[in-house]
C-alpha cells in the first residue's frame, strides 16, 4: 500500500449502472424521463401508462415496446412508434424526440 496525498487523487463522480445504459441508448431509443420531458408530464405518468390496462385487463399501450438488458438489470425503453402512441393518449400531434 501507498499513502499518498490526498490532492493526488482525481476523484471519479459515481454513476449507476442504470444511468450508465441510459447513456449508451441509441440515438432511436428514449428513457422513461426523456418521454416525460417531451410531453411535459412527470416521469410516473409515463410509467402509469406503461402499466395501464383496459377493462379486459389487457395491456392499455404497447408502449414501452423494448427494454435495454444487462444481467438482471433492465431499463424500459421507448421507440419513436411507442411515442406516436403515447401523443395520440396526450391528444398531441406526434413529434420527433431529441435527445
Amino acid at each position: 500500500m501507498k499513502i499518498v496525498d490526498s490532492k493526488e487523487i482525481k476523484r471519479k463522480p459515481k454513476v449507476s449502472p442504470a444511468s450508465r445504459m441510459i447513456e449508451a441508448l441509441p440515438a432511436d431509443l428514449f428513457s422513461a424521463r426523456q418521454v416525460a420531458d417531451h410531453f411535459g408530464v412527470n416521469i410516473e405518468t409515463i410509467r402509469r401508462l406503461a402499466r395501464a390496462k383496459d377493462s379486459d385487463g389487457n395491456p392499455k399501450f404497447t408502449a414501452p415496446s423494448k427494454a435495454a438488458k444487462n444481467g438482471d438489470l433492465v431499463v424500459w425503453v421507448y421507440t419513436q412508434d411507442d411515442i406516436d402512441e403515447l401523443a395520440e393518449y396526450f391528444g398531441e400531434k406526434a413529434r420527433k424526440v431529441r435527445k
